[in-house]
């Protein structure tokens, strides 16, 4: 019976463990950027460092706060900058990917409280499922607190 509890209990120790994304992704400098009055899409930013020696891919972000979430990228096309939505964002092992003005980044939709001094909860899914919630400062643009 004791040989039972024990074996449960390392089942359970072990169902709540991390399966290592935590130590091997990290999240920083998150913010995301005022919107204009009467404006109600706003862009995010952060950095991911992938610490793991397999590549991996940010494949979803969803926040209770907007309508939708999606990656976007920039493109040089025909002397314009152009977006376009992204389904999954690959990143190389044992790098770090920059989301920023001017290029990658994630687009909130219909938020209404993209407004200086609030922070967003967004959660970011990764390739292997595992999902990591983060609290995103809103800021004005070029506020020097980026990154």
């Amino acid at each position: 019976m004791i040989r039972l509890v024990m074996m449960m209990c390392l089942v359970m120790i072990s169902a709540c463990s991390p399966q290592g994304s935590e130590a091997e992704i990290i999240i920083e400098g998150p913010w995301i950027r005022e919107t204009p009055p009467g404006r109600t899409v706003a862009a995010g930013y952060l950095e991911i460092q992938n610490n793991s020696e397999s590549k991996r891919a940010l494949v979803k972000a969803q926040s209770p706060e907007a309508s939708r979430m999606e990656i976007h990228t920039m493109e040089h096309t025909d002397g314009m900058m152009r977006m376009r939505q992204v389904d999954r964002l690959e990143m190389p092992a044992r790098s770090t990917v920059s989301l920023e003005p001017g290029g990658l980044h994630l687009m909130l939709f219909d938020i209404e409280t993209a407004k200086v001094g609030n922070h967003v909860p967004v959660t970011l899914t990764f390739d292997d499922g595992w999902e990591i919630e983060i609290r995103f400062p809103v800021r004005r643009p070029g506020s020097g607190h980026q990154h």
